[in-house]
């Protein structure tokens, strides 16, 4: 059993003095700040202090192959199993792109919020930009508070080449982040992101994008899970740095690289779903489903989930993570969910999947109906998840739990 964080949110100002302490005890920095701002720096996050840890290796060194921008910064916070964590910065020497080395810190949890705000801060005040961004890299499931127990079908180790190992967002040794210590860490940074991209399982989620509505204008994440290879790294710099009047079709480009990347293997790993959504139009979503829930609560209280679209490979039903547009179909009517589809179109501009999920396996969940995005729904005694669900932001808008 994974041992659960109790503490709450915390406060803004205190994360920012608890990064700001955290720095005063490290080591000099490598490089100073420059003295112009380039376009954009993206920090990605690799909590790699788990079963992924080889992983992340492979997956450095696949952005050294790829794209590396003159008009912005790639920095990586890579917090490995076998070796200490540590602060870098891709750069060019020659013919080669190297790891530049800003910070190096003692072993420390990097599943803790303090961390990631002080990773944002330090990207922030050594590598100034126009605008930021984040990838989040490690286990996930989506909403779902840590100590829950999930558990997935066949879940595998590298020694098991029968199965897909999965990335199953933060996750250090037994430690998870929780959903709202994830919003506390970014909103410790004093800035709005371009976007977040999640190479994590079950991030796809509208209780994930809700939460970050007002701390970035775009996410990228899957709803299901991400075999463990993760985002082609090789391929997806260069539509990140698009120029900002251009980053949607960018983004567009990172989605449709990943989906190109693992619909042409063979096997189970044909596996992905993937999609992109603008948080502007949240609120009028919520709004949007509210006011069908409140049409039809009994309906959505008795609902029971036979033939809906699911993402999750659960050892037992019901599941957690169905399809969020499904399931509006299913209780609304034809012209509530019309206005509904109009709305939702604004929020999930892009999306794609493969047929199935893990073909040929014994756990192989077929794609019939793909919106993008998933949605818990509460079905029989679940008690535990749903006062944990009644806490989550976009519950409190929707009333799906009263």
């Amino acid at each position: 059993m994974m041992q659960r964080f109790v503490h709450k949110i915390l406060e803004s100002k205190a994360l920012i003095f608890i990064a700001i302490f955290a720095l005063v005890s490290l080591g000099s920095c490598c490089k100073s700040p420059p003295d112009i701002p380039v376009e954009r720096s993206l920090l990605i996050y690799m909590a790699a202090d788990s079963d992924l840890s080889a992983v992340s290796y492979s997956n450095i060194e696949m952005l050294k192959q790829g794209f590396l921008p003159k008009n912005g910064n790639i920095i990586i916070y890579h917090d490995p199993a076998d070796a200490p964590p540590r602060l870098f910065r891709l750069v060019k020497r020659g013919t080669e792109v190297v790891e530049e080395l800003i910070e190096q810190y003692a072993e420390e949890n990097s599943a803790t919020p303090e961390v990631l705000t002080r990773c944002l801060l330090r990207m922030r005040e050594l590598y100034p930009a126009e605008d930021y961004a984040l990838i989040l890299w490690s286990h996930a499931t989506g909403w779902v508070p840590s100590g829950t127990r999930v558990v997935f079908r066949a879940s595998a180790s590298f020694l098991d080449m029968d199965h897909p190992q999965v990335k199953t967002f933060g996750r250090d040794g037994r430690q998870e982040m929780e959903l709202d210590q994830l919003v506390s860490a970014i909103s410790a940074f004093p800035y709005r992101l371009s976007f977040v991209l999640f190479d994590a399982c079950l991030m796809g989620g509208i209780e994930v994008a809700y939460a970050l509505r007002n701390l970035t204008d775009w996410i990228i994440a899957s709803p299901a899970e991400v075999i463990a290879e993760g985002f082609p790294y090789d391929q997806i710099m260069q539509p990140m740095f698009l120029p900002k009047p251009d980053l949607e079709k960018g983004l567009e480009e990172v989605c449709a690289a990943f989906y190109r990347f693992y619909n042409e293997k063979i096997g189970f790993n044909r596996t992905a779903t993937v999609a992109l959504y603008r948080t502007e139009a949240l609120p009028q979503l919520a709004t949007s489903v509210k006011s069908i829930f409140e049409a039809h609560r009994d309906k959505v209280n008795t609902f029971v989930p036979t033939g809906l679209q699911y993402y999750d490979r659960l050892t037992s039903s019901p599941h957690l993570f169905y399809d969020l547009d499904h399931f509006i179909r299913q209780v609304a009517t034809s012209t509530e969910y019309e206005g509904f589809s109009q709305v939702f179109e604004k929020v999930v501009t892009y999306k794609q999947a493969t047929p199935s999920l893990f073909p040929g396996l014994s756990y192989e969940i077929p794609i019939h109906h793909y919106g993008g995005i998933s949605t818990y729904i509460p079905v029989g005694s679940q008690p535990t998840l749903r006062e944990a669900y009644k806490k989550t932001d976009w519950n409190k808008a929707v009333g799906l739990l009263e």
